[in-house]
This record gives C-alpha cells, structure tokens and sequence, in this order.
C-alpha cells in the first residue's frame, strides 16, 4: 500500500539522502550542484557579506540598523548563526538587495537544470525587477498570453 508520503516522494523526484547537520533521512530535489545544507548556509552568508560591502559599511555600522551587537551581526557572515527568513527579509530593506538573490546565491539548481539555464534565469529576474511598474504589467500580460498559446506538458 502506497502512502501519501510515498506518493509526494514520487511525484515531485525527490530523493532520499543525509546530511551531516540532521541525524535522519531527509528528502531534497536532485540538482545539478546538490550541496549539503551546511553548504547552503555558507553562500547565504558569503552573500550577505558581499552584499554589506557593496554598501561601504562596516559590520559595526550595520548592526545597529538590526538592533544587534556588532558581534552577534559578525555571526551571520561568518556562517556562525543560521539566518531566519525574517531576518533576511529585514537585511534586505537595510542593505538593498532583492531576498531572491540571497535564494539564487545558495541554490542556483532550483532555478534551472543547468548552471547556464539559471543564470539566463537570474538575468531575467534581474531585469524584471528593474522595470517600471507599466512594463511589468506588459510584460506579464504578454507572459499569460503565451503561456495559454502553449501546449500543456504531460
């Protein structure tokens, strides 16, 4: 008898694995790159860095904006504290930078099959964020409209 667990684990590909940080099994999308979580965590905080010097501030400037200590901000750069959403979220009002660039710094494979196919992708959100608010409504429009023109994908 096949659960509902199995059948989400099928339908969506997923694939069992470990990693070192969790003690069990866990289910992740194959990608072209795979890393392990702790991985992940690591480009989220070499971007947040990268994303701080674009700025010109230091740590020490940064961290009040947060309401935190230099030391406990340093954390967060050097991948000492995992990050929280909210967190993300907030850094980016303060440091002007689109969360989805964080997501595509940690995870290019959720973006396309091949590194190529997600930096075409990137590129495109990256445009897209640019455009004035008429041109988005366009271009979304023009967007549906094609994908109705489509024939669906078995």
């Amino acid at each position: 008898m096949t659960t509902k667990f199995d059948r989400y684990v099928e339908d969506k590909r997923l694939v069992e694995t470990t990693d070192p940080e969790i003690d069990k099994a866990i289910y992740r999308c194959p990608g072209f790159e795979g890393p392990e979580l702790g991985e992940l965590d690591r480009r989220i905080s070499e971007a947040l860095r990268q994303a701080r010097d674009r700025t010109g501030l230091t740590r020490a400037e940064v961290a009040p904006f947060l309401g935190l200590h230099e030391q406990v901000y340093g954390r967060y750069e050097r991948n000492e504290t995992k990050m929280h959403v909210t967190r993300l979220i907030h850094l980016s009002e303060v440091l002007d930078f689109s969360p989805i660039d964080f997501i595509m710094a940690a995870a290019p494979y959720r973006f396309g099959k091949t590194p190529s196919e997600a930096d075409k992708r990137r590129k495109l959100i990256k445009v897209i964020e640019s455009l004035p608010a008429d041109a988005v409504e366009s271009l979304l429009a023009l967007v549906e409209a094609m994908t109705k023109l489509r024939p669906r994908e078995e």
